[in-house]
């Protein structure tokens, strides 16, 4: 009994000199608006008034005599720049910077000074390189401060890319032509050389395409209208006429524009390579050269390398026939002496198809194609595990000069 009455004592004691302690501490804080009074004496303007007691007039504040913004102008690629951006300090405390983030492609130099007094600037100097496949570059850097209105500004650098060439398309693309059409290509070559140059005889990379094309290169004046290139010191107009005549499937080539400049004769490379002064602009031209007779291509329905199509039902699951649709399509004059109809079809009994009458749209008919696969007795497999593991669904027609096309059926169809 006496221990416990002991215990009670010294806790006693101890919760005393604790509580004396904790409000020696804290039990006297005054928060920075002033004593708190939950009865709601407290105010805007009483609030405003203490912070007012705390603050001082003698702070640094910046200033940009020349803004934050930068317009380069015109740059090329990979062409380097920098600017300078200046920095003042117009307020009644020290001024203290501090370089804060960029992006990848502009980079912050070391600052001439890191702290101003009242009245004194500095630079600060921007560099960066231009890496763009864009026609216009921009990018910021940030430098911190101790301004307390202006704890961070936000450097920006703006202009244009210019390639000492351009081209108008950059690249030539024909899509699909029909073998027995030509193709006719054109472009703009806007030059930006200081020194005029002069452009030679152009050529594909191809002999093929060079065998069949005609060239024109004919200079032109840019309008005032054309602002995005009222810069350039000269523009030419390019075109390339190919007669019919290319095998079919995917063309992947160049045009070459073989060009002098400070008025240089042109000398022959084949005499010597090394002595050549030619340089060039090259344009990358792709396309397609289709059968007179094509499909329209969708997610399952494409085009297979050496001609013909393939559409792929993929590995069915549900019972009963299948059912699927298609458009195959006639190209260039010789449809109004064309008939179309349903040739070889395998495995027969699993495949049918029917092509319906043509849909004229202009230099083009289009014939639906409704074919289907009907299941057996056994499962049949046609997943192109060789050459002639398809289905097989072939459109003839009764002209000589528009040759058959097979269609591929790449399936895995249950039994019924």
């Amino acid at each position: 009994m006496k221990t416990l009455v002991a215990c009670l004592v010294f806790a006693s004691i101890g919760a005393a000199i604790a509580y004396q302690i904790n409000e020696k501490n804290y039990g006297k804080y005054e928060a920075s608006f002033g004593p708190i009074d939950y009865e709601g004496e407290t105010t805007a303007e009483t609030a405003m008034a203490s912070l007012q007691e705390q603050w001082t007039d003698n702070l640094p504040k910046v200033e940009l005599p020349d803004g934050n913004e930068y317009d380069f102008g015109i740059m090329q690629p990979e062409e380097k720049g920098e600017h300078s951006f200046v920095v003042k300090n117009v307020g009644e405390a020290p001024l203290t910077l501090k370089i804060g983030a960029s992006t990848c492609k502009c980079t912050v130099g070391t600052l001439e000074n890191e702290s101003l007094a009242p009245g004194e600037q500095t630079e600060v100097k921007l560099a960066w390189t231009v890496k763009t496949n864009e026609s216009t570059f921009g990018q910021s850097a940030e430098l911190r401060t101790n301004d307390p209105s202006q704890v961070a500004i936000r450097f920006e650098i703006t202009g244009k890319v210019v390639r000492q060439v351009q081209l108008v398309p950059e690249t030539l693309t024909f899509k699909e032509v029909a073998s027995g059409e030509p193709i006719d290509l054109e472009m703009k070559v806007y030059s930006y050389i200081e020194d005029e140059i002069v452009i030679g005889q152009p050529r594909f990379s191809s002999d093929q395409m060079n065998e069949l094309a005609e060239f024109s290169v004919e200079p032109f004046e840019v309008s005032e209208d054309d602002i995005e290139h009222a810069e350039a010191v000269q523009a030419f107009k390019v075109t390339a006429s190919i007669a019919p005549g290319l095998e079919q499937g995917p063309v992947s080539q160049n045009l070459i524009l073989p060009f002098t400049q400070d008025g240089e004769e042109p000398v022959d490379i084949s005499d010597d390579d090394e002595k050549s002064n030619e340089k060039s602009i090259v344009a990358a031209v792709t396309g397609r050269i289709v059968g007179v007779l094509g499909m329209l291509e969708s997610t399952k329905l494409k085009g297979v390398t050496g001609g013909g199509y393939m559409y792929d039902f993929g590995k069915i699951t549900e019972p009963g026939q299948q059912t699927a649709k298609a458009f195959v399509v006639l190209k260039g004059s010789e449809q109004e002496n064309t008939t179309l109809s349903i040739g070889e079809v395998t495995p027969a009994g699993v495949v049918e198809a029917k092509l319906n009458d043509p849909i004229q749209n202009g230099s083009t008919s289009l014939y639906r194609l409704e074919f289907s696969l009907n299941p057996g007795d056994e499962k049949i497999d046609r997943l192109g595990m060789s050459r002639e593991d398809y289905g097989l669904i072939t459109i003839v027609s009764d002209n000589p000069n528009v040759p058959s096309m097979k269609l591929r059926l790449k399936f895995s169809l249950p039994a019924r």
